[in-house]
Order: structure tokens, then sequence, then C-alpha cells
């Protein structure tokens, strides 16, 4: 008779599409490093890493208009891969980079809905106050309208 535990079994119900999306904050690769941790017991997992290209404050009203180009637009996609070959040394799944132009807020969850994502990890940069006021918080938005369960990963706060 041995005194082990009995090993765990694993449900049907793993992580099959995981959405991470990322801006160009430092506190990207936290959510990054977050989201391959999470991600790593489950191999055939697809990972949607996104990276919003947000034109202006008023995306919402550009419906029609066509996407930017240029330099700005160029170094958002180098940021993007930059950002997907980190993931891929932290996990083996596969990934797969997405960098829509808009309303960060809407094109997330756009992208969480059209790959019936199972999670969604997502940062925070905590604003307070009137910057919360003029910024929003789209963390927030995207917990209460995302499709599926959402991890949003914040800068540790002690206090000392």
């Amino acid at each position: 008779m041995s005194d082990s535990p009995a090993p765990l079994q694993n449900t049907d119900e793993g992580v099959r599409q995981l959405v991470v999306a990322i801006d160009a904050s430092a506190e990207a690769g936290r959510v990054i490093s977050t989201a391959a941790r999470l991600v790593r017991p489950f191999p055939e997992a697809v990972v949607h890493l996104a990276h919003v290209f947000r034109v202006s404050r008023f995306d919402r009203a550009r419906v029609g208009v066509p996407p930017p180009e240029g330099d700005a637009l160029a170094e958002a996609k180098d940021y993007l891969e930059s950002q997907a070959r980190s993931l891929r040394r932290q996990c083996r799944n596969q990934v797969v980079s997405h960098l829509p132009v808009g309303d960060p807020t809407g094109e997330v969850l756009n992208l969480a809905e059209s790959f019936h994502a199972d999670l969604l990890v997502v940062g925070t940069n905590d604003h307070i106050g009137f910057e919360r006021l003029l910024l929003g918080s789209i963390a927030e938005t995207l917990m209460r309208k995302a499709p599926c369960s959402v991890v949003v990963v914040r800068r540790p706060h002690y206090r000392r």
C-alpha cells in the first residue's frame, strides 16, 4: 500500500482558445508571462495575442475609414511580433498574433467572441480619479462584457 495521493485528473473543460490582450505599457511582459503560465497545462490550446492599434480616442466614429499606414503601424506590428516571440519562448502552444485597428474594448471583445475564447487575459494600469474618468477602464469593461472568464493582471501593490 502506497502513501502517495492518487494522481490528479484533468477534465475535458480545459482551455482551447486563449485571447491575450496587451498594450504598449511596461506591464505587457507581466500579462504575457501570466498567460504563458495559465496555458502551459493545455498544450493543444491556441493563444491569440492581440495588440489593438488605436488611432485616436474617437475610434468608434471611424466606421468605414481605411486602416492607417506608415511608421506608427509598422512599429506596432514590430512590437506585437516581439511580444509574440517572447510568448513562444514561455510556452509551447501555437501563438497567433492579431493587430486590429480601432477601439481596444470593442476589438478585444470581437476577438474573444470570434474565437470562442475560453479565457481572456488582460492587464490594467490601475488609473484612478480624474484619469480613470477621462480614459475609462478597458479591463473593467472587458470583465463585464466578455463572453468568457477574464484574468486581470495587475502590478503588485504592497503596503509597507
